[in-house]
């Protein structure tokens, strides 16, 4: 047996298959020319009104019926206030309290065994816009995506390995896709994951420093990056160092 138990939770965005954006009518086709599909709305503009897209509820609400979740006849949205030159409006308008479905899982097949994965909630938002940075002068920006639909499937920390991660989000790719909800192309952002990594001694029901791996564009990469940040911190914590809660890249 290992001496150390890693414990992992995942947060999934994935870009939704509208024609329209979450609170505006402009197009969400991917590849337009920057801020061609921008408008007030999208843009931020003072005194104009976001009016939600229907297909936006009907997406999410399929994905949690495929997932097994609760939910709720009624949901409200909130602002997640930050500054950032991609988010236009300073804030991103999402679900914070009362997500649309809530309390579902999925099933992972490993080994010849069947495990469960819970499903902590999965609530509607919308995307922020790209900011360029590998070129040889200042930022770009593109809000050609500010305003796309998402939803976020936020795991219960039941993941144990990399493996069971990387079958996990095989596993929500392959329902996304079945669904017509989203292209799971991960190249071009539609399908994005963040992972909440941290270790404890084996048999230990206390949860240890937990820190965010982020920005990784394919699921072996986010099974590299989560092997490497559990041998990282068991050696920390083997040469008698503590884990800092932070945001890895």
């Amino acid at each position: 047996m290992n001496k150390y138990e890693p414990v992992i939770g995942l947060e999934v965005h994935a870009q939704l298959l509208t024609k329209s954006k979450a609170f505006c009518t402009c197009s969400t086709i991917y590849g337009a020319s920057p801020n061609t599909n921008t408008c007030p709305i999208c843009l931020g503009h003072p005194g104009t009104l976001p009016s939600l897209n229907k297909s936006l509820v009907e997406f999410a609400v399929k994905m949690g019926l495929a997932t097994n979740c609760k939910i709720r006849e009624r949901s409200t949205f909130a602002r997640k206030n930050y500054f950032y030159p991609d988010l236009v409006k300073g804030y991103q308008i999402t679900q914070h309290n009362d997500p649309i479905c809530y309390e579902g899982y999925i099933i992972i097949e490993k080994q010849n065994e069947r495990k469960k994965i819970g499903i902590t909630r999965i609530h509607m938002e919308e995307d922020t816009g790209k900011a360029i940075h590998d070129l040889d002068f200042d930022t770009l920006l593109d809000y050609n995506r500010s305003g796309v639909p998402l939803i976020e499937i936020v795991s219960e920390p039941d993941v144990r390995s990399a493996e069971e991660a990387h079958k996990y989000l095989t596993e929500l790719k392959r329902i996304l896709v079945y669904l017509g909800i989203c292209t799971g192309n991960m190249e071009e952002g539609a399908l994005r994951c963040d992972a909440n990594v941290s270790v404890r001694l084996t048999g230990s029901d206390t949860f240890g420093t937990k820190t965010e791996v982020k920005n990784m564009n394919s699921f072996r990469n986010v099974e590299k990056a989560i092997e490497y940040e559990i041998a990282r911190q068991i050696e920390l914590l083997e040469n008698g160092e503590k884990v800092s809660q932070e945001t890895r890249m």
